[in-house]
């Protein structure tokens, strides 16, 4: 995907961005509200669901709302969650979602078929000129740097110029591809994760996000838009084959597992197809260049288990576009600006990127984790954790080598059983975080073609309503 002008019309703007879905769309209001000249292209014609889980946590729900965005979804039939029912191994709370000036809610979820034509309008509406049914082919390079692309539309092609192209084109990037960005960091994920949604839930007295890690078991459910009930699972290691030869029965079989989720399905019937992935892998790509920077799940994406991809564009977005802003015209200044934003992004997640490591492992997770939950919930304090799902405390922040060591040493003192288990634990954990914190000082890039980050499953037909 590359290539110089043939004799086709030409448009100049201050930036063009590739991928008009939540990251792109945000970084065009953002940028066209600041008076910038902004396309917004992608190729899908009509801004359908795509995959995702759909859960947004309070800082995404905090931004939407000053973007002014949160009146016109409530009207689209999202009501944010205000509680978690969250089990980590036999720890298992319930707990009201810690709040900041300017929040609106703990949690939301919202389906991609609802937020993302939000987005699109509100990026219309600052003045960006967003452009659906367009395909990019190929970049415009002007001495070695990125200075447009080149796009088709009804089958014309057009030259968009400017002085920086963003690509928000997803995990199968074709912006990163043409601009040759490698991936490092790469992490293969442990799990697969199947979701859908149902209709005619028992929501309860409050709408509750449901949260729940024990063995290898992992499940989330809660209220979503419209009235319907997302359900997730993610079977366990043995069962993954099994599990997609009978999808509709082994995800009621997992949910039925889960005593929340399963009072919320009491009499309720299934209103979507169900959606997986499988075989995917974590990872990061260089980030920026001459004339061109990655955002979201272009540049960086991590396991599901944390449902951070909307949070992660969102955050990334509110940094990079008063950068852009401020660096204008200026190129120099501009490439700066935009190397600069990779190393806040590399640094600002990468112990997030353990984090959900942690959580999607096969298996259990550590169980020094649920130890540290429960005493700061016994001892009030498990906003921390909380806040961990909305990037407002940092794993360090939380899992202090204090709590940590506070929480084996009682494991030891417990029983001869435990002792052995708690300091082997102990010793991995230390092992697994130098490692990481020595991987993420020297990066690693993959080698060799890049492989697509996500292997779908086939999308089953609605069910009959």
């Amino acid at each position: 995907m590359s290539g110089g002008i043939r004799d086709v019309p030409t448009e100049d703007f201050d930036v063009v961005i590739v991928g008009a879905r939540c990251a792109g769309s945000t970084l065009g209001v953002l940028l066209a509200r600041r008076g910038l000249r902004v396309a917004v292209l992608d190729q899908a014609a009509q801004i359908r669901s795509t995959l995702s889980s759909n859960i947004l946590q309070a800082d995404s729900l905090a931004f939407l709302d000053r973007l002014g965005l949160m009146d016109e979804l409530r009207a689209a039939g999202v009501t944010p969650m205000s509680h978690v029912d969250m089990r980590l191994e036999e720890f298992r709370c319930l707990a009201a979602f810690p709040q900041q000036d300017g929040d609106v809610g703990g949690a939301a979820c919202i389906r991609r078929e609802v937020l993302d034509p939000v987005l699109v309008g509100a990026a219309r509406a600052a003045g960006a000129e967003v452009r659906l049914g367009t395909r990019v082919v190929g970049v415009v390079r002007d001495g070695g740097r990125v200075s447009g692309v080149r796009a088709v539309s009804g089958g014309t092609e057009t030259v968009l110029r400017a002085r920086l192209v963003v690509g928000a084109d997803g995990r199968n990037s074709k912006v990163a591809e043409a601009c040759g960005s490698r991936m490092y960091h790469v992490s293969p994920g442990e799990r697969s994760y199947y979701w859908t949604y149902f209709e005619g839930t028992d929501l309860g007295e409050r709408p509750t996000f449901v949260f729940h890690r024990w063995g290898d078991r992992h499940m989330l459910g809660g209220p979503a838009d419209n009235g319907l009930y997302i359900v997730g699972v993610s079977p366990q290691q043995h069962e993954r084959e099994s599990f997609r030869a009978d999808l509709e029965g082994s995800l009621h079989a997992h949910a039925m597992r889960c005593a929340p989720i399963a009072k919320a399905l009491s009499g309720a019937t299934r209103a979507s197809r169900i959606y997986g992935i499988r075989r995917f892998f974590g990872y990061f790509r260089e980030a920026a260049g001459a004339g061109w920077v990655l955002l979201g799940d272009a540049g960086h994406f991590k396991d599901p288990a944390g449902g951070r991809g909307i949070g992660d564009a969102f955050h990334q977005t509110e940094r990079l576009a008063p950068a852009i802003v401020a660096a204008l015209p200026e190129t120099a200044r501009l490439d700066r600006a935009t190397a600069e934003f990779g190393t806040w992004r590399d640094r600002t997640y990468a112990e997030y990127y353990g984090l959900a490591t942690d959580l999607g492992v096969a298996g259990p997770i550590a169980g020094v984790v649920p130890r540290v939950v429960r005493a700061l919930h016994a001892k009030g304090k498990v906003d921390g954790v909380l806040d961990l799902l909305s990037h407002r405390a940092s794993v360090m922040d939380v899992l202090t080598p204090g709590r940590v060591l506070g929480a084996t040493g009682k494991a030891v003192l417990s029983g001869r059983g435990r002792r052995r288990a708690a300091v082997d634990e102990l010793v991995r954990l230390a092992g697994t975080e130098i490692s990481r914190r020595s991987a993420m000082r020297r990066p690693v890039y993959q080698s060799g073609p890049q492989p697509h980050p996500v292997q779908q499953d086939p999308l089953e037909p609605e069910p009959s309503r």
